[in-house]
Formats: structure tokens, sequence, C-alpha cells
């Protein structure tokens, strides 16, 4: 072997070393995070705000290693295969991102965020959000301060989307959600105008589900779409959502409401996710490639399982019988697939049928923007919220739990990631529509429960390149074009049109 040759073989091995140092904080950091919003005693909040720094401060000393960075500035002068240039490429973005950002700024951020947490979830449960205030304070603050860090002269939001849409900017999101607002409005408008939308009426869903019966049927679709208990596993928790915390262990959780649809809607949605990180670890390979391309794309997983395939007519000729014997209900199949998908505009984001959805999502992204540039303050924002949700929703929560206070992104320091729900729905009608031009049988798979050649496609398709690729060239890869509102809103069009007569 030559001095190059020996000099690129060190330094990959430094990267290599360094990588896997860091995923497994991160995994160790997530298993905190889970056990947090799971099954950690509420007292036990301060501790394990110091547990989460401290594996924080680990991380970003790995981070900003010199040895690491000068390895990936070496090898950027080499010619190297594809993926490692693609590797390498990444690399560089993301530790110098890093580097910019002071230890003790990251300790701070997270510490704050680990006890906002909690304050949030009192918060919650005593309906008022002057319990939250403080501590949201402390963190925008934060948030605008690391984007200041990153680019002192580029716009804040713009610095903290990059981190969950690679590329994806304010500017480049205004029109585009400006588009999706105006076809969801028209949708809704015509909606609304159908006599079977005023004479609607639920009556299937109005009885009473029983929680183990709800229970049966999330573990029953958990693992019919291709999960095992061996390498994952179903628990409860406020807000449902998935973690990756190792090889072969993918964690979900959903949460029991009166409608047996919440839990088993958001059990499919977890599932997505979750399926695609078991295709991302199957390698067992401790690299940033082996992750998705970003958020929005690990969104369109799970919303293709949620809207796609677990509100296809078809789905529900399998899936119906099974529901009324166990409800024992009383309609036919046609009422069931009308009532849920009946349109009303819901106060809970992730509630919310699919006409809505996108709209409670703008309506974030709006926020959080004027929360960065500071043209929207933290103390003005159960008012500011009340007033977006009567203009693009037509109703007005009651209280802050219902309100301001429903989700738990702001809690963690995640500005920049609701937008990628909004990215994912669409990406998702995108694939969709690929699967079927690409695989014209796979409806039929659907009538018999059988999502075999679902899970083959998209990992072949999707899961298989990890971050090798970004979003966007991915897309366009699989679907033959980039980003397209255009899909999403004429599947809108079709399904609702044919519901609502319209």
């Amino acid at each position: 072997m030559n001095v190059l040759c020996m000099s690129i073989q060190k330094n990959l091995e430094i990267i290599n070393h360094h990588q896997k140092e860091i995923i497994l904080l991160n995994q160790i950091g997530g298993l905190l995070g889970w056990d947090q919003q799971t099954y950690m005693p509420p007292e036990a909040s301060i501790g394990r705000a110091e547990q989460e720094a401290f594996v924080s401060s680990l991380v970003h000393k790995k981070m900003i290693a010199d040895e690491f960075f000068n390895a990936v500035i070496a090898l950027q002068k080499e010619k190297l295969d594809a993926r490692t240039t693609r590797l390498v490429t990444k690399l560089h973005k993301d530790l110098s991102k890093s580097r910019k950002l002071p230890l003790t700024f990251v300790e701070e951020l997270s510490k704050t965020t680990s006890l906002a947490f909690d304050a949030w979830q009192e918060a919650r449960k005593k309906q008022d959000f002057t319990i939250f205030k403080p501590h949201l304070e402390k963190i925008v603050t934060l948030k605008q301060k690391q984007a200041t860090y990153i680019s002192p002269s580029s716009v804040s939001y713009d610095m903290l989307i990059d981190d969950f849409e690679e590329g994806m900017t304010v500017a480049k999101l205004e029109p585009l959600f400006e588009q999706l607002k105006e076809g969801l409005l028209e949708i809704l408008t015509n909606i609304e105008k159908s006599k079977l939308y005023k004479n609607q009426k639920e009556i299937l869903l109005q009885k009473s589900f029983p929680k183990n019966d709800q229970i049966y049927f999330c573990e029953d679709v958990f693992r019919r779409i291709g999960l095992s208990t061996d390498s994952s596993r179903i628990d409860f928790a406020q807000h449902p959502f998935e973690t990756s915390l190792g090889f072969n262990d993918i964690r979900i959780t959903t949460n029991i409401r009166n409608s047996p649809l919440f839990s088993f809607f958001s059990t499919v949605h977890e599932a997505g996710h979750a399926l695609y990180e078991l295709d991302l670890s199957e390698k067992k390979i401790y690299d940033f490639l082996q992750n998705a391309p970003s958020y929005g794309l690990h969104e369109s997983q799970s919303r293709f399982w949620e809207l796609f395939i677990a509100k296809n007519k078809f789905f529900w000729q399998y899936y119906f019988p099974l529901f009324k014997r166990k409800f024992k209900l009383s309609g036919t199949r046609q009422d069931w697939y009308r009532e849920i998908h009946f349109i009303a505009p819901s106060l809970i984001r992730i509630e919310s049928d699919e006409v809505h959805y996108c709209m409670h999502i703008i309506l974030r992204f709006e926020i959080e923007k004027g929360l960065l540039d500071g043209s929207i303050r933290v103390a003005d924002l159960p008012k500011i919220w009340n007033e977006k949700m009567k203009k693009y929703l037509g109703i007005v929560p009651k209280n802050d739990a219902e309100g301001v206070l429903q989700d738990v992104h702001w809690s963690s320091g995640s500005f920049g990631y609701f937008p990628s729900y909004a990215l994912g729905t669409l990406y998702a009608a995108q694939l969709y529509s690929a699967l079927q031009k690409q695989i014209p049988s796979i409806e039929k798979d659907i009538v018999r429960g059988d999502f075999i050649g679902i899970q083959k496609w998209l990992k072949e398709k999707v899961h298989a390149f990890g971050a090798f690729f970004t979003a966007d060239d991915l897309i366009k890869k699989v679907t033959g074009e980039g980003l397209n509102p255009s899909v999403f809103l004429n599947h809108l069009r079709e399904k609702y049109g044919k519901l609502y007569g319209f």
C-alpha cells in the first residue's frame, strides 16, 4: 500500500471511529428521552436534565474534535468513491456548524429543553401557558443565538430549518405553502357547500371503544405492516413518537383516547417511521449516511402508511370486518369508510383530517418564523395562536392545552421541524402515485392485507439509499419530478370529490 492510500485509510479510520461514538452517544441520549416521555417518575426531571446535558456535551466534544475535522478536510482533497465523497461532504457541513457552537451553549440548551419538557407537561395538565412561558422564552432566545452563531448574516429561521430539511429556506417554503393553502381552501370550500357535509353525523364512531380492544388493534396493525416485538415495541406517551435506540431497537408510542382511530392511526404513523429505521440500521453501519436525508423524507414514510395505506378504501375492505367483530359495529363498510373520512376542523393537529392537517402546519410555520425574527413575542402566543386558528380553521381553542400547548416540539427546541410534516405529506403523495404506476396490482395486495410488496418497494426505492441523495434528488429519482404540491391536492380533490359529491 503506497503512502497516499495509507493516508486515506488512516483518515477514514478516524472519521469512522468518531462517527460510531457520536451515534452511540446519540442513541444513549435517545434512550434517556424515551424514558422521560414514557416511564420516568415526574420528580426525576432535574437529574434527567443533568444527564441529558452531560450526554449532549460529550456528543458536541466529539463533533468539534480537531482530529475528526482535520481528517474530513484531508479526505476532501482525495479522489474517493461516490458514497465516501457524499459522506465527507455531509460531515464537513455538519461539523462546520457544530464547531461554531460553544460547548457551554450546547450544555445550556440541553438542560433548558429537558426542564422545559416537564414544565410543558405541567402546563398542559393545568391548561395554563404561563407555566411554560418562561421556559419557552429562554428556548427562543437560545435558538436565535444558535442561528447567529452559525451564520450571523443569514435569516435565523433558515439556519434552523436546514437542520431538518437540508437546503430548505423561508423563501422556498412561503410560495410552496401559499400554493398548498390556496388549494386546500378551495377543496374545503367545495366540501362545505356539499349537502353531504351539512348532513354528516357520526353514528358508528360515537359508541364506546374499550381500551383493551384499541390496544389489540394497535398491536395487530403493528405486526401486519412488518414490525416485530423482537426488534421494536409499543408504549404510551402524551405525544406519540418513534425513536431509534440502536440496531434492532426501534421504539414507538401511541396514546389511547375515546376514538379507536387516534390510537390506530398514530400507531400506523409511528410504525412507518420504525420500518424506515429498521431498514436503515439493517447494514449495521455507524455513519451519518445511514440516516434519512431529511426529516421531511422520514415523515413521508409515516404519512405514506397513515394516509395512503391505512386510510385507503382497499385497506378497509380487509380491516373493517375485523373492527366490526371486535367492536360489535352494526353499520356497513361504506358507512365506516365515510365516517372515518368526515371533514371537520379539529383543534388538535394530530387528530386532524387530511384536508385540514397542513393548515395546522402552515399556522405553526408562520408563528415560528415570527418568534425567530422577533415580530412575535412568546407572551402573545396564546392570543396569536387563537387568531390564526380562527382565520385558517374557523375554530378557537377553549384553553391553552388544546391550543398553543398541544405540541411537544417547542419544549425540545425543535424550531424548524414543523415544515417537515407538510413536506412529508407532499412527498408521501408523490411516492404513492409512483407506487401505483410501477406496481398496478398493489391495491389487490392491500385488499388481502398483504403489505410485503409495499415494504419491499419502499426499501428498494427509498430506504436503501439512506442520506446518499438529498430528499429532493431522491424524490426525483423515484417519481421523476421534484417536490410537487399538485399531486397531493389532486389526490384530495379526487378522493373527497367522490365522498362529498363535488
